[in-house]
């Protein structure tokens, strides 16, 4: 190179930068050190033979070849502004206005700081892990190097081409990290942050959906928990109880569901616990049994107590996620007293998983008493049937609170038991009763209903204000409770279940045509209930299962009146009756042996079996059974006949069932009644009189009912109770 050349070079340094004057210095002194080896013949030559080569490694690179370089690069980024402009021109607006706002709130507010500062997207402050990063190289630098590199270029002196970097893919990662998220987004140029951070988003959203739905279906804790192990309380509308947990069971005894029938209270209608001031402080201790209502027993003892509207329950659980068939237990010997073995079971109330309910009710004078200086004192006057307006609100009170005792309210099942069935039977026609209860089993119930007016039945009972030497409706309520049982009379006690009729003899019923509870005779309202059923209006007919024992009739006292019930005294005993005045002796004998068994299934068939069956099968259409002697009787040394308590003692559990068929029995009638208690009808078709003895089998007729009915025996005598 000339001098001249040299002279030329340094006319350009001033538009060269600061790194292009350094790397001209050292060029400079690299072409005077080639000037000065010139006059070296072979070098010459090498350096003529190897000239373009030496050059182009040594980084001699022409200021045209650099030149060239830098206008190709300008052209394409002038060329990639000018597509970026074109997409944005061609979509114009064509973001969801939310995707716009949403990603215009997680961009960062200064851009120009992005590349000094972590990057955050709004409400996430997310620095981003520097593993994720791409390498920061500084701009300028590498500027710098592109230059660097492109001066070492010189075609015009080696004839050699143009090298040319592809820097896209090196920065392609860069350029998309620096652009805005919503750019992003409109190109499809994703990195992994965003990834992350749109995987953090989802995760919150599911916790919050999944949290959302286990918050709705949360509820009361399934279980509650036992206060030392054994104590448990649980709510009533009047307040909280605790029961107790014995023999697998949770037991709560003596809830109160009315208000105390006592002083002025005594000879009115029951009235529900529906005042705060009517309940209890605190938590009510429900732990031990409490008295019966006050009543005369069949040996003319006395036993209970006048405030005595209480129920006991027996629960398997006390909880509301699965509730239980709900069984109420309404039993009585008669309407004037008598312990019923219709008593809860705590085994059969976990291994059958139903809830057992028994209340308490007024039974007697205390539950039953009409008369006019009573219903003087009430408007429109009426009066009796306490007892019945008792249960009326024990049912209500099931409605409110079984919930609290893992009871289903919507499956409550009567069980009535002899005068406890009569007066579930008679609540069956009462309009009030009609949504409180689901199904009805019936076991030795009465079919002789009131049916005189309100006044023949006050008139009736006029014998009770002479010997009360009561006038007026004060003095009934100030008496002593004694003194209101020693006023009854003794033919107003008991009934005539184990004896055969006799012409004119007294037929007195406790339950009254009151005007409120009880409007109609029984047999019209179930007229009505069956036509209604017959039209398909099953929820007005409630299914209804009617049944006794062959040997109902059977009491102690009957069996002790001989020490040997001989052929002779059977048929003697029979001719003294009513059928003996008929001249009906020998025909009943057809149908019936002449020993005690005999005679005890004659009378169960007058008093309770033959007018069930007129009832049940000839008026309602309704399934009945009958629970035979085989199998029943008892323990060992049972008498083998299936007696007035058989039925509801298998079903309870308390039947002694010491041999096979006795417990064939009691399987067989559990079987029948918990089926029942579930699913509201028998198991297997319904074929009418179904036999009950180690097994259900279906019973075709009756042929001593058939005779009993057509002579007129039944259902004219059938027992009262």
């Amino acid at each position: 190179m000339s001098t001249t050349d040299i002279s030329q070079l340094d006319n350009e340094n001033d538009t060269k930068t600061l790194d292009k004057k350094q790397i001209e210095a050292e060029e400079k002194e690299v072409m005077l050190k080639s000037e000065n080896l010139k006059t070296d013949n072979s070098d010459d030559k090498k350096n003529e033979g190897e000239g373009p080569v030496r050059a182009a490694l040594a980084g001699e690179v022409t200021e045209q070849g650099r030149e060239e370089d830098e206008s190709g690069i300008e052209k394409d980024t002038e060329h990639e502004k000018t597509l970026e402009k074109t997409d944005e021109d061609l979509n114009p607006k064509q973001h969801l206005g939310f995707l716009q706002a949403f990603t215009k709130f997680l961009q960062p507010k200064d851009n120009d700081k992005e590349r000094d500062q972590p990057k955050r997207f709004g409400i996430f402050d997310v620095k981003y892990p520097r593993m994720f990063k791409k390498g920061n190289t500084n701009q300028e630098a590498t500027l710098a190097s592109m230059e660097t590199l492109e001066d070492k270029l010189d075609p015009t002196n080696d004839g050699m081409e143009n090298i040319k970097l592809d820097v896209a893919d090196q920065e392609e990662g860069k350029v998309a990290t620096r652009l805005p998220l919503k750019e992003r987004i409109r190109q499809k140029k994703f990195i992994i942050d965003d990834i992350m951070v749109c995987a953090v988003i989802v995760l919150v959203l599911l916790a919050v959906i999944v949290g959302i739905i286990v918050g709705a279906r949360a509820g009361p804790p399934n279980d509650r928990p036992l206060r030392l192990g054994r104590f448990i309380t649980t709510l009533t509308t009047c307040g909280p109880v605790e029961g107790i947990y014995d023999e697998g069971v949770y037991k709560f005894y003596g809830i109160p569901y009315a208000v105390p029938p006592i002083g002025e209270k005594r000879f009115t209608y029951a009235q529900p616990l529906n005042n705060i001031s009517l309940c209890w402080n605190g938590t009510l201790q429900t732990h031990e049994p409490t008295p019966l209502c006050l009543q005369l027993l069949e040996n003319s003892t006395i036993t209970g107590e006048e405030d005595c509207l209480t129920l006991d329950i027996f629960t398997p659980q006390v909880r509301y996620d699965s509730p239980l068939p709900v069984v109420v237990l309404i039993g009585a010997n008669s309407l004037s007293g008598g312990i019923s073995p219709a008593q809860p079971s705590a085994l059969y109330a976990r291994t059958k998983e139903v809830v057992f309910v028994r209340p308490n009710f007024r039974l007697g004078a205390f539950g039953f008493l009409a008369l006019d200086i009573l219903s003087n004192t009430k408007y429109p006057p009426t009066s009796g049937n306490y007892g019945l307006s008792d249960l009326l609100v024990a049912l209500q009170w099931i409605q409110y609170n079984i919930k609290h005792f893992g009871g289903d309210a919507e499956s409550v099942t009567l069980l009535g038991h002899r005068a406890g069935a009569t007066l579930t039977a008679a609540l069956t026609t009462a309009t009030k009763a009609q949504k409180l209860y689901s199904r009805v089993w019936l076991s030795s119930a009465s079919v002789i209903f009131p049916g005189e007016p309100l006044q023949q039945s006050q008139s009736n009972n006029e014998q009770f204000k002479q010997i009360s030497k009561c006038s007026d409706a004060d003095c009934l309520r100030r008496i002593t409770p004694t003194e209101i049982l020693s006023a009854t009379p003794d033919t107003w006690l008991g009934n005539n279940i184990d004896s055969l009729p006799v012409a004119n003899e007294l037929k007195r019923s406790w339950l009254v045509l009151d005007g409120d509870y009880l409007r109609v005779h029984a047999y019209e309202s179930w007229d009505a209930q069956r036509e209604a059923k017959e039209k398909g209006k099953e929820k007005v007919f409630k299914p209804m299962v009617f049944g006794t024992t062959t040997h109902s009739g059977h009491t102690e006292l009957l069996r002790m009146k001989h020490m040997n019930w001989t052929a002779e005294i059977v048929e003697r005993t029979v001719n003294e009756s009513y059928i003996g005045e008929r001249n009906l002796t020998a025909s009943v004998f057809e149908h019936f042996n002449k020993t005690y068994e005999g005679l005890v299934e004659l009378i169960t068939s007058v008093r309770t079996l033959c007018p069930l069956v007129s009832l049940a099968r000839l008026r309602l259409a309704a399934p009945m059974y009958v629970v035979t002697g085989s199998g029943a009787g008892g323990g060992v040394l049972g008498s083998g006949m299936a007696t007035v308590d058989s039925d509801v003692e298998a079903i309870l559990g308390t039947f002694e069932s010491e041999m096979p068929e006795q417990r064939r029995f009691m399987s067989a009638m559990q079987q029948f009644f918990y089926y029942f208690v579930w699913h509201g009808r028998l198991p297997g078709p319904e074929t009418g009189l179904v036999a009950v003895g180690q097994d259900l089998l279906p019973l075709h007729g009756l042929p001593a009912c058939d005779l009993l009915i057509r002579e007129d025996v039944v259902p004219r005598y059938a027992h009262v109770d």
